[in-house]
């Protein structure tokens, strides 16, 4: 053992950059001294895989320590990750899951293509609290904002402010830390991708075509994750696993009666 029993509190890492992504190890440097933090990430990037599972594949899975913390690289998804880590390492036992820092904001539509938001889901669906972290931009180096409201976080799980049921998906704005505006408890914003296939024909013949777009904000009203990040604050959404649309499930119900009465 490495001396862990002087810790209260058990983290996994992981993410969808890939295990040497700056973003984990930023996250990994920033942690506090007094948890237990173990690395379980992809070997390589796997952004916008979605919740894709390698189902009946063999993974292949390298162990290292660096500087006392254990650390797997997961040749598969961010969810094989997670699926691997709550399986296998359940010696380590996580009491939360870290998904990040991504490179990139996870607002909106983008919570159903991340990798990031995936893995940190896939730990909810095992009952184990999870956060997503992502900074709103692809080309920052600076993780001061993003550590310091997850350090935040995480000594909210320690003292009970979170309910284990939903998983909290962090998007900071890429800017300084003391350039943050605020925190905001936001909506997951009605959004869209504005689709571009970007079409590159080879001097074969063969068509090939490149998959790009951007987001399109749908009837905003100041509550959503987008809006708060554009405006400088930090967008804490909570998310749950139940997708289901309780009031058109009662109109359904309604619809089956009447199909019911037509037979009689």
């Amino acid at each position: 053992m490495l001396g862990w029993d002087k810790y209260y509190m058990n983290i996994l890492l992981t993410n969808d950059d890939g295990i040497h992504a700056p973003g984990l190890r930023a996250l990994l440097a920033g942690m506090p001294s007094d948890v237990r933090t173990f690395v379980v990430a992809p070997a390589s990037e796997r952004s916008a895989c979605s919740h894709s599972i390698s189902l009946g594949q063999r993974l292949r899975v390298d162990e290292h320590v660096r500087n006392g913390i254990a650390e797997y690289t997961v040749h598969g998804t961010p969810a094989d990750c997670v699926k691997f880590a709550l399986s296998e390492l359940r010696h380590l036992g996580p009491d939360l899951v870290i998904s990040g820092i991504n490179q990139g904001a996870n607002t909106g539509v983008s919570v159903y293509y991340s990798g990031t938001i995936s893995a940190a889901r896939e730990a909810l669906i095992n009952g184990v609290p999870a956060v997503a972290v992502s900074v709103c931009s692809k080309l920052t180096k600076d993780y001061s904002a993003s550590l310091a409201i997850t350090r935040r976080l995480i000594e909210g799980y320690a003292s009970h402010w979170f309910p284990k049921q939903v998983m909290l998906n962090v998007n900071v704005p890429p800017l300084p830390e003391n350039k943050i505006a605020g925190i905001k408890i936001t909506k997951q914003a009605a959004s869209r991708f504005i689709e571009e296939i970007i079409r590159d024909d080879e001097g074969d013949g063969k068509k090939i075509f490149t998959l790009a777009g951007q987001i399109e904000l749908v009837d905003p009203d100041g509550t959503s994750d987008e809006e708060a990040v554009t405006q400088g604050f930090v967008s804490i959404t909570p998310l749950k696993l139940d997708l289901t649309d309780y009031q058109v499930m009662e109109r359904l119900k309604q619809w089956a009666q009447k199909m019911k009465d037509r037979e009689v």
